[in-house]
């Protein structure tokens, strides 16, 4: 009696959407160490723009009190929204038979298949369609086989600033060298980690479950929660998330041991699954929280996209037998890595086919049409990665270039379609991420959840707490 009027009490704290006396049960008995068994060039134009903090505000404050330099709108320093790789979606609509360059002849099937077994993995697709404009990919005549997309050059951005005359005063703005040109930026402070202050001495922590997709989201999100109060979150040596991405120690991340410091966490438990809630990260960062439980909504860490995409590289063995079967495609073709569009395609399918709880998977139709929309592309390959080979190669069109891959683990095949150019996903978490870490363009299914069901209800009205806008739901 005793121990349940404690668990009301702590319901009570944490608000009416969260009086779930057993969800927070449920956290408190977690263990510390619990975990589950489970390169992309970083290109930050995907990204949602991150929010200013009140750290940022200040520093702006104290910049302006300093003699600066004119210099262009701020919308001139924001990055190209473009990929190089492919042409626009948009393009595609509007381009006639005569203009599309001719695929090469269907390969022969590989005997593949991956299993994937993110077994507690969702999604949903928003109601309409969003298309994103690309750039047409550059091809070039070189034999030079390369495994790695083609990267983009960076904006370059100058930090030299022009020398005041020793008579200048406070108040006298320097004129530029006649010199300057617009390509002159000045250096601005990160969103998050501009700050001179020393990190607070206390942590965010989660509890991770699942498989590989699901350990990312609640990576992701406790992560950005504990960088937007300038905090560090906690993850084991140990867990699903170390061993398989190069995580390293920062401002924002701890890599414990026995993850000790989390052993008297205040939990924050959200109140769906699929949905963002601010009062999960709605506290004063004064004492360890554990945020819970799935945590799948990209609006955790929007603000952190950039040093998550620092920390979330694949350890060299993982990205090196991606790499090498990414060469062995290649190879089999008698192309150059410049010279051809990899699509990943991912077919989710197991356990989620006839699910009580809701799921849908992804349709014959829906594959047909995002591959339609790819077929423009220079000269397209596609890679497919699934966990019902059968039924892939029964439905997937094969007068494309479709190679079927099987027999790698779970982060191998991320990995393997995290490289590719774009990606043609389906249902769950590990879809999700495996679009996130590729970072170009994306398709994903519409219809994941049964409406009505239980799983429907985890997420928002409009499902756009968990899909990103500039993503393309078919």
């Amino acid at each position: 009696m005793v121990a349940f009027s404690t668990l009301v009490m702590l319901s009570q704290r944490l608000g009416p959407d969260h009086f779930k006396p057993i969800k927070i049960l449920n956290v408190m008995l977690q263990g510390n160490r619990m975990s589950s068994n489970g390169l992309i060039k970083s290109t930050t134009f995907r990204d949602p723009l991150p929010v200013a903090t009140k750290t940022d505000i200040e520093l702006t404050s104290i910049a302006n009190t300093q003699i600066k330099p004119s210099v262009p709108p701020s919308s001139s320093l924001l990055p190209s929204p473009t990929k190089v790789g492919a042409t626009s979606f948009a393009t595609k609509l509007s381009t006639t038979s005569s203009n599309v360059k001719s695929s090469t002849p269907a390969a022969s099937t590989k005997s593949s298949i991956t299993t994937v077994t993110d077994a507690k993995s969702t999604g949903v697709s928003e109601s309409s369609s969003i298309i994103n404009v690309t750039k047409t990919k550059p091809t070039s005549s070189s034999p030079k086989t390369a495994t790695r997309k083609p990267t983009s050059p960076s904006p370059i951005i100058a930090t030299t600033k022009p020398t005041l005359p020793s008579s200048a005063t406070a108040t006298t703005k320097p004129t530029l060298p006649s010199s300057t040109t617009a390509t002159t930026k000045p250096t601005l402070p990160s969103p998050i980690t501009a700050t001179t202050k020393a990190p607070s001495k206390f942590y965010v922590c989660s509890t991770f479950m699942g498989g590989l997709g699901n350990n990312l989201f609640q990576f992701a999100s406790g992560f950005g929660i504990a960088a937007s109060k300038d905090m560090q979150f906690v993850v084991g040596e140990s867990d699903l998330i170390s061993r398989i991405f190069q995580l390293k120690s920062s401002r924002h991340l701890l890599i414990s041991r026995d993850r000790h410091e989390c052993a008297r966490a205040r939990p924050r438990v959200e109140a769906r699954a699929c949905s963002y809630d601010k009062n999960v990260g709605n506290f004063k960062p004064d004492a360890t929280y554990r945020v819970a439980s799935y945590l799948q909504s990209w609006k955790y860490f929007q603000n952190a996209s950039q040093e998550l995409r620092e920390q979330l590289k694949f350890k060299a063995q993982i990205q090196t037998k991606a790499d090498s079967i990414i060469d062995g495609i290649l190879k089999k073709y008698n192309v150059s890595r410049k010279n051809v569009t990899l699509i990943a395609i991912h077919v989710r399918r197991g356990d989620m086919v006839n699910h009580g709880f809701g799921y849908l998977v992804a349709t014959k139709e829906y594959f047909e049409k995002a591959m339609e929309l790819f077929s423009n592309y220079s000269s397209p390959i596609y890679i497919l990665c699934s966990n019902d080979l059968a039924w892939s190669k029964a439905n997937i069109p094969q007068t494309k270039t479709v190679e079927f891959i099987s027999g790698n683990s779970a982060e191998v095949d991320m990995a393997l379609m995290a490289s590719c150019d774009h990606v043609i996903s389906s249902v769950g978490s590990f879809s999700w991420w495996t679009g996130w870490l590729n970072n170009g363009t994306l398709t994903y299914y519409k219809w994941p959840a049964k409406e009505g069901s239980g799983l429907r209800a985890q997420f928002s009205s409009n499902f756009m707490d968990y899909f990103y806008p500039h993503w393309t739901g078919l």
